[in-house]
C-alpha cells in the first residue's frame, strides 16, 4: 500500500451533507477501494461558517448545549442553539441568520438585520461570561452590524439630526451617538470567519456577496456607500485613525465591525479554518506518507479566500503529505491550478450536483472510483 494512513477532513457539503456525514461517506469509499487494512481517521471540520458549532461540539463534547429565543434576519423569533461552559460561550451566526432559512429570506436584503446576534451577546454579557467565541460566516445579512449597534443602544443621525434606522438611509448618516450608559465590554470577544474578504471594494461584502443574498445593482451601490459611511463613523468612535480593519471583516455581511470597537480588550478577528485545524490537532497529526481527503460542496476560486479546503491543501503542502480534494462540484480549475492545487475531483461526472438524498452515496462512489486508480 502506497500510504500509511488516510486522514479524512472535509467541510460540510452545503445543502446536502454535514461534515460528519461527508467524512463517513468518504470513509466508506476508502474501504470499498482499499479494504480494511489501512488506518482511517475521520476529522469532520468547519471554517467559521455553517457547521462550525457541530464541528466544535464533536471536538469538545463536554461543552453544554443550550438554546435561546432570538430574532432572525427577518425579525421573526426562533430557537437557536449555542455552546457554553461556566466561563465561555460559543455562537454560530449562520444558525440564526443563514440564507437557508425561509424566515431570513422573507424580507429584501436592505430590510434584514443582525440585531439577533447583538441580543445574544448582550445576554451572555449579562450572564457574566468572560469569553465569547463567534463564528460569523454564512449569513443572509449585509448590514455591517447596524442591527447589533441598534441592539446596544447606539444611534445614527443624519445632517438634520434625524434618526437613521434603516440600511436604506445609511449613506445619509453623519453622526454616531453612543448610549449614555455605554461602557466598554469587559469580556474577550474572539471572532472567526470563513473568508478573508474586506468590508468594501470589489471583493467586499456588498459587491461580492451581496448578489448571493439577493442584492440588486442599486442595492449594491447603496450598501457600498452606506457601509463606507458606517465604517468611517465607527472608526472615529473606536479612536482608530483609519478604516483599515482586519482581514475577514467582510465575512457575514460585515457583522464583526461593531465588536472591533466595543471591547476594553481588543476583539480579535481570525481565520475559522486555522481555528479548526488547531482545535482538531490535524496540523500536528499529518505526516509524510499520509493521504488527506478533504472536500466541500463546491470548490472554486472562492475556496482560495480562506475556506477550510484551502487551509488543508496548504497544510499538506507544508508537511509533505499527499492531498485529494473531492467536492460536490468543481469550477475555476485554471485558478486552482495556478494556486498549486492537488488533484481535485467533482462527485458528479455529468455536471449535476447530487441531491441531498443521493449525496452520500455519490460521494462514496467518487472516492472509490478515484482511489481505485491509485497504485
Amino acid at each position: 500500500m502506497r500510504y500509511n494512513r488516510i486522514l479524512i477532513a472535509p467541510d460540510k457539503f452545503k445543502g446536502t451533507l454535514s461534515a460528519t456525514r461527508a467524512a463517513r461517506a468518504m470513509h466508506s469509499g476508502v474501504r470499498n477501494a482499499w479494504g480494511e487494512k489501512i488506518q482511517v481517521v475521520e476529522l469532520p471540520l468547519a471554517d467559521g461558517g455553517e457547521g462550525s458549532l457541530v464541528a466544535l461540539h464533536t471536538l469538545r463534547p463536554k461543552l453544554n448545549l443550550r438554546a435561546d429565543i432570538l430574532p432572525n434576519a427577518g425579525g421573526l423569533n426562533r430557537s437557536v442553539c449555542y455552546l457554553t461552559n461556566n466561563t465561555d460561550a460559543y455562537f454560530e451566526s449562520a444558525r440564526l441568520l443563514s440564507l437557508n432559512f425561509q424566515g431570513n429570506r422573507r424580507l429584501p436584503l436592505l430590510d434584514r438585520t443582525s440585531c439577533g446576534l447583538g441580543r445574544w451577546v448582550r445576554g451572555m454579557l449579562d450572564s457574566q461570561k468572560r469569553e465569547l467565541i463567534l463564528f460569523l460566516g454564512g449569513t443572509a445579512v449585509c448590514d455591517g452590524g447596524l442591527g447589533i449597534l441598534h441592539e446596544f443602544g447606539f444611534q445614527l443621525l443624519d445632517s438634520k439630526s434625524n434618526l437613521v434606522q434603516s440600511l436604506r438611509y445609511l449613506p445619509n448618516a453623519r453622526r454616531l451617538i453612543p448610549p449614555a450608559t455605554f461602557t466598554s465590554i469587559e469580556a474577550d470577544i474572539k471572532m472567526f470567519t470563513d473568508v478573508t474578504n474586506p468590508l468594501l471594494g470589489p471583493t467586499g461584502a456588498p459587491k461580492l456577496f451581496g448578489p448571493q443574498k439577493g442584492a440588486t445593482p442599486s442595492d449594491i451601490v447603496l450598501l457600498e456607500d452606506g457601509l463606507e459611511q458606517l465604517s468611517r463613523l465607527w472608526a472615529e468612535f473606536a479612536v482608530q485613525n483609519d478604516t483599515n480593519w482586519p482581514a475577514g471583516v467582510g465575512a457575514g455581511g460585515g457583522i464583526a465591525l461593531p465588536f472591533l470597537g466595543m471591547t476594553k480588550k481588543k476583539a480579535t478577528l481570525s481565520s475559522g479554518s486555522s481555528f479548526f485545524l488547531e482545535e482538531s490537532g490535524l496540523a500536528s497529526m499529518i505526516r509524510p506518507g499520509d493521504l488527506v481527503l478533504t472536500g466541500e460542496g463546491k470548490t472554486d476560486a472562492g475556496t482560495l479566500t480562506g475556506k477550510l479546503v484551502d487551509a488543508v491543501v496548504h497544510l499538506c503542502h507544508k508537511v509533505g503529505a499527499d492531498c485529494l480534494v473531492v467536492s460536490g462540484a468543481v469550477a475555476d480549475r485554471d485558478k486552482l491550478e495556478a494556486a498549486n492545487y492537488p488533484k481535485t475531483i467533482a462527485v458528479s461526472t455529468n455536471g449535476i450536483v447530487p441531491s441531498r438524498k443521493t449525496a452520500a452515496y455519490e460521494l462514496s462512489r467518487a472516492v472509490t472510483r478515484t482511489l481505485s486508480l491509485v497504485k
